[in-house]
């Protein structure tokens, strides 16, 4: 691999976790991507069918974004895992995290749905409320059957939170197999997940299937194994957990800076001569990993760094919210408008716009009224009779 020198060590394990806020203010710009490709695709607001397809191209961005979430959560929770947490600890912080904010994003599209019979006019969307695909959707269980009307509503983006409840469910044996690895050991067991990541890609069009959309050239048992099966999703999570370990061992290299812009470039450029399969994270989510190492290596070494700006950061720590909200509200803005009605560039732009501001601002108020307080309330350990407070660096903080 291409580096100029050794990549920075980690703290030591003994000190407090280091904040890394370059990693979320990345974040925040991955659930920008999502957003815009929904709202400006998905959404089908535009009524000229050029543009529209154009903006199809969003479609392997967003996939990778999310790849890059999965990535993403397996190298932060690793590198602040505290080194003796118990497991039961671990589980009721990521319930806090996560469920709050989810019930609240269903209920919206739940109640959307069953007032209005869900008339969009958008792309893989649901149009009614069917009772056993909500219950399974809301308790995150959506994904393990291979069904559309499961693992694709009420509120679509809640895929992916199944995936991610899965994850927290082995984080912990994880984290202890991985620590477990030898430090020469780690860049072979990375090789090893990195190769089996496109490798599902490629086993899943061996799988048989219905036609789900007629715009997508897979069917949907090979959407569901490819995209939405948990087990295969893990194989990004544990991508991210073996980076962090290499990074905290000082074994990471850095790369220059035209490899880490080239690689994503050259790999989305591949996106339409590859398998349909590929076009679902896999295509982009190594080429990804590399970045996440690199920005982390700003915060460690006290580089700049736009993505540690406060407000890029402030705008990363709702960016959950901001992911589980918009596609409601996307889904409402297009009924209000009519279902049936499309736009010309400049108003299907200015009401794109209007989305996401709008969503910018749910957002910010579902992390400060509900994800925030209910952090600092449930997902601190319980403190100590005469404990110290809590600083600045606490772990636990609802950031994490």
């Amino acid at each position: 691999m291409p580096a100029t020198s050794p990549g920075p060590a980690a703290p030591d394990s003994s000190s407090p976790p280091r904040d890394l806020p370059s990693l979320t203010g990345y974040r925040f710009v991955l659930a920008l991507v999502v957003l815009v490709c929904h709202a400006a695709f998905i959404s089908s607001v535009y009524r000229d069918k050029q543009l529209h397809d154009l903006l199809g191209l969003t479609l392997p961005l967003a996939t990778g974004a999310v790849a890059s979430f999965f990535l993403l959560s397996g190298f932060i929770l690793t590198w602040s895992a505290p080194r003796h947490e118990p497991r039961r600890r671990f589980w009721r912080r990521r319930f806090w995290k996560i469920v709050p904010n989810h019930v609240a994003a269903w209920l919206v599209a739940v109640v959307f749905l069953m007032t209005t019979a869900g008339t969009t006019g958008m792309l893989a969307t649901p149009t009614d409320v069917e009772p056993a695909p909500a219950l399974a959707n809301l308790v995150l269980v959506q994904n393990w059957v291979p069904d559309e009307n499961y693992y694709v509503g009420p509120n679509v983006p809640a895929w992916s939170i199944s995936c991610e409840a899965f994850f927290y469910l082995l984080f912990p044996f994880l984290l202890t197999a991985v620590r477990r690895i030898a430090a020469p050991h780690l860049w072979r067991w990375w090789g090893a997940v990195a190769v089996a990541i496109p490798l599902m890609a490629l086993v899943s069009l061996l799988v048989s299937g219905p036609t789900l959309y007629d715009w997508l050239p897979l069917n949907g048992t090979q959407l569901w194994f490819v995209y939405a099966f948990p087990p295969v999703r893990v194989l990004e999570f544990t991508l991210g957990i073996l980076t962090a370990r290499l990074v905290q061992e000082g074994r990471w290299v850095e790369l220059r800076r035209p490899v880490l812009i080239g690689l994503p470039v050259v790999a989305f450029a591949l996106v339409p001569v590859l398998p349909a399969t590929f076009v679902f994270g896999a295509a982009l989510c190594v080429p990804l990993a590399l970045v996440i190492p690199a920005l982390a290596g700003k915060d460690i070494m006290g580089r700049k760094s736009v993505l540690r700006h406060p407000r890029v950061t402030a705008l990363g720590q709702s960016s959950y919210a901001l992911y589980i909200v918009h596609y409601p509200i996307i889904m409402i803005v297009r009924h209000v408008l009519g279902p049936d009605r499309q736009f010309g560039a400049a108003t299907g732009t200015l009401l794109v716009l209007g989305i996401v501001t709008l969503s910018l601002l749910a957002s910010h108020l579902l992390y400060r009224y509900c994800e925030a307080p209910l952090m600092r309330r449930y997902a601190r350990p319980r403190p100590a009779p005469h404990a110290v407070p809590a600083t600045a660096g606490d772990p636990y903080a609802p950031t994490r």
